[in-house]
């Protein structure tokens, strides 16, 4: 994975929860100020996370390659001065970091969500537990709890039962123990 661009100040700047992997090429990017919090469980698969404030990923979540998930993006309505501003402060830092033309705004997955390959989930996201977002999917607005997404933008197709709580794991978990 990689830290090439991960230049957050923070203390601490990356919380990793217990049994958590990030495998293939995942990037995270991160500004001065950025801090990124994953949970327990999680498998985060050639994903990119880009972090000018805070992104949280609930435990038991699982992102797929190329998926993007960002709290900061080029809002289309700054000026043209906005724009070189930035560009000048960038050529002028000896790290070359880019700050946001806009105020990055924090993105959240709550637990147990999936995110398919080459998805994209823009600034000031929350993804409800347990949803599912398919793959090439540009998620623009907030996703309630238990659905699946799909769609540019993303449209939710589908509502799930929700089968995640503690009762459940157990009960899948003690399932898994007898057959095997």
């Amino acid at each position: 994975f990689g830290f090439a661009a991960f230049f957050s100040a923070c203390e601490p700047a990356l919380r990793i929860g217990r049994a958590s992997g990030i495998y293939d090429r995942a990037t995270l990017v991160a500004g001065p100020p950025g801090f990124i919090d994953i949970g327990e469980f999680v498998c985060l698969n050639g994903a990119y996370l880009v972090c000018n404030r805070e992104i949280t990923i609930g435990a038991h979540a699982l992102l797929a390659w190329g998926c993007v998930i960002t709290d900061t993006a080029a809002d289309r309505r700054a000026s043209i001065a906005d724009r070189r501003a930035v560009l000048q402060a960038a050529a002028r830092d000896p790290r070359r970091i880019l700050p946001p033309v806009s105020p990055p705004l924090p993105v959240v997955l709550e637990e147990n969500v999936w995110v398919g390959f080459d998805s994209v989930i823009l600034p000031g996201i929350r993804i409800g537990r347990g949803s599912i977002i398919g793959c090439k999917t540009v998620v623009t607005e907030n996703v309630p709890p238990y659905s699946i997404v799909a769609g540019n933008p993303a449209r939710i197709l589908r509502q799930l039962e929700p089968d995640d709580d503690d009762e459940s794991r157990a009960a899948a978990f003690h399932r898994c123990l007898r057959e095997t």
